[in-house]
């Protein structure tokens, strides 16, 4: 009798004392788990406080979270993410507006170093004198002068220093440019693995879940019929809630990894 196991032999005997040591093993696992739960209360109001003074908040308001988390769908397109990156992406768009400026610059430089040609008309009021050396048809009449002006820069090798300058400014954005793209999509790249990875840890928890799912529902009928221990059954059962959290850990991660390639392409791609 004692081979089947001490909880088996008091369930199959009747035996108050297994009843007593079951009822006990419950108490300090409910005592374990009731303060395990208070920790991750007050993990929870430390953690929405620093939420509420990012968005500058009250630190004591609420935070709505959802009951369960649900897994985003997400297509991955290698060509479309690479040229959204290329169009929406702010740190490559600034880069490419600071590129051209300089590109403009060294143009205005260049006309700059060129002669400067005007022509114009200068109108004049004139009023009717009293001098006898004036002659009477032209006395009184306002005066018309075309005019032509012509500038001829000296310091030309100041406007082609500056030329040289913008040029190489603007080489230094397009190098620039180059490097954050390979950057971006060396990121992109790491991001789209892991997304890959934490959907097939979904899959994996999802199954070992079911599996521990029938597990538990079978040795739960064992423990009735007094062929197993408690021990088994809490076993089991720990072992069916941690599969449940490592499911919603990796539904965070996917869709964490989701909000990076948002942030990559700056827009949202899952709505």
């Amino acid at each position: 009798e004692m081979a089947s196991g001490p909880m088996g032999s008091s369930m199959g005997t009747g035996s108050s004392s297994g009843t007593m040591s079951d009822v006990l093993r419950i108490q300090i696992e409910k005592a374990e788990l009731q303060n395990n739960l208070e920790l991750i209360v007050s993990n929870r109001t430390a953690a929405e406080a620093r939420f509420n003074a990012l968005l500058n908040r009250r630190q004591d308001m609420k935070v709505a979270v959802p009951d369960s988390l649900q897994q985003l769908h997400f297509l991955i397109d290698d060509q479309a993410m690479t040229d959204s990156i290329m169009i929406a992406n702010p740190m490559l768009s600034m880069l490419e507006a600071e590129a051209n400026a300089y590109r403009a610059k060294a143009e205005m430089d260049k006309k700059m170093s060129y002669p400067m040609f005007g022509i114009g008309l200068q109108y004049s009021l004139v009023g009717k004198s009293n001098n006898s050396m004036v002659m009477d048809n032209m006395n009184g009449m306002d005066m018309v002068m075309p005019m032509f002006k012509i500038s001829i820069p000296i310091f030309r090798k100041k406007y082609q220093a500056q030329q040289k300058e913008s040029r190489h400014y603007r080489q230094a954005s397009e190098l620039k440019y180059e490097n954050t793209l390979n950057q971006l999509q060396s990121e992109y790249q790491t991001v789209k693995q892991q997304l890959a990875d934490a959907s097939r840890k979904i899959a994996l928890y999802q199954k070992q879940q079911e599996l521990s799912l029938s597990t538990w529902q079978l040795i739960v009928r064992e423990f009735s019929a007094g062929t197993t221990s408690l021990t088994d059954v809490i076993q089991v059962e720990r072992q069916l809630l941690d599969y449940r959290l490592k499911k919603s850990e990796a539904i965070a991660e996917y869709n964490t990894r989701i909000a990076g390639i948002e942030k990559l392409v700056a827009t949202s791609i899952n709505e």
